[in-house]
């Protein structure tokens, strides 16, 4: 009896196909385009082996949310000085991703656009805000300054140029950008003195 070979499966590879499907269809088509039915047809798979990985379209969009955090994280982490002592040390590193995006390249500009239009979501908000909290946590000693929350604040700014192709999205002004910021004082601030009261 001839036996036939088994196809062997590949879950990690077919969720990340599901989750790219998803993330095509969102950045191309707008958020209403994204249907447990058009993200299975996109990935070429049955609308029940898409279940069988995400049982819900909500389940499906958070996998999706943690696929670009990670992705952020592990861009930041790759980027980041070695000196745990270097003033604003995370924030700099996140402006840096964040600058260093190429929208020309499909892959990268979903995830960029993803990250602006999911986080635009109560819940996913909060969940962003946790992941740059704990950041901040991590790397209080070096990114609690008001300069480290302007560079923070700048690349968020630029991530809305690149959303609306702004004029400062374009690659030579987001060099600009950097250089500028790198010549800025990112050190801790001391505060100024209360002055006395009546001027004494």
């Amino acid at each position: 009896m001839m036996i036939k070979p088994q196809r062997k499966n590949n879950p990690a590879a077919l969720r990340l196909k599901l989750l790219d499907s998803a993330a095509k269809l969102i950045v191309d088509h707008g958020l209403p385009t994204l249907t447990l039915e058009n993200v299975a047809r996109e990935a070429g798979v049955s609308k029940g082996g898409l279940l069988h990985h995400y049982n819900s379209k909500d389940a499906l969009i958070g996998g999706l949310f943690d696929m670009v955090v990670d992705w952020f994280d592990s861009q930041v982490e790759e980027v980041i000085v070695l000196d745990e002592t270097r003033p604003a040390r995370f924030s700099r590193a996140y402006l840096q991703v964040v600058a260093n995006i190429d929208m020309s390249v499909p892959a990268e500009k979903r995830l960029a656009v993803l990250i602006l239009m999911l986080s635009s979501n109560p819940h996913f908000c909060a969940r962003w805000n946790s992941w740059v909290d704990e950041r901040l946590q991590r790397h209080h000693t070096t990114d609690a300054s008001p300069m480290a929350r302007t560079l923070r604040l700048a690349a968020d700014g630029l991530w809305l140029s690149d959303l609306g192709g702004g004029p400062d999205s374009v690659a030579s002004t987001r060099s600009d950008i950097l250089q500028f910021l790198e010549t800025i004082d990112t050190g801790p601030t001391t505060p100024k003195p209360n002055a006395d009261k009546g001027g004494q």
